[in-house]
C-alpha cells in the first residue's frame, strides 16, 4: 500500500474522479463531502495526506488543517479549488489534469 488519502470536497464528481484516478495507482482513498463526515472519517485512521477544496460550506480551511493536524501531525496537504492559490501549501487549481494529480500525490508522499 503507498498510502492512505482522505478527500474533502462538496463536489460528487471531483471526488469519484479523485478516487478512481488514485486507486487504480495503489492509494486507498476515502472520500467525505460534509463536516461531519470529515471530522468522523479524520480520527479512523492515520491519513498520509489530505486533498481538500478552499471552498466548503460550514468549515474554513484553518478548521480543515486544525482537525486534521489534531489526529496526525504528520500528515500533509493538497488544497484543490477554483480560487487563488494558497501559499506555503501544495495547491492544484481547478480544473485540473488527472497527471498533475497524480504526480502531485506522488512528491508529496514519496519526495
Amino acid at each position: 500500500m503507498k498510502g492512505q488519502i482522505l478527500v474533502f470536497d462538496d463536489e460528487p464528481l471531483i471526488l469519484k474522479s479523485i478516487e478512481k484516478t488514485l486507486t487504480r495507482i495503489g492509494y486507498e482513498v476515502t472520500t467525505v463531502q460534509k463536516r461531519e463526515d470529515f471530522i468522523i472519517k479524520i480520527k479512523e485512521k492515520d491519513y498520509s495526506l489530505l486533498i481538500f477544496d478552499l471552498h466548503i460550506p460550514d468549515i474554513t480551511k484553518e478548521e480543515i488543517m486544525s482537525i486534521a493536524l489534531s489526529e496526525n501531525p504528520h500528515i500533509k496537504f493538497l488544497i484543490i479549488s477554483g480560487s487563488d492559490e494558497t501559499e506555503g501549501i501544495p495547491f492544484l487549481r481547478k480544473p485540473f489534469e488527472i497527471n498533475e494529480l497524480r504526480k502531485m500525490v506522488k512528491e508529496l508522499l514519496h519526495g
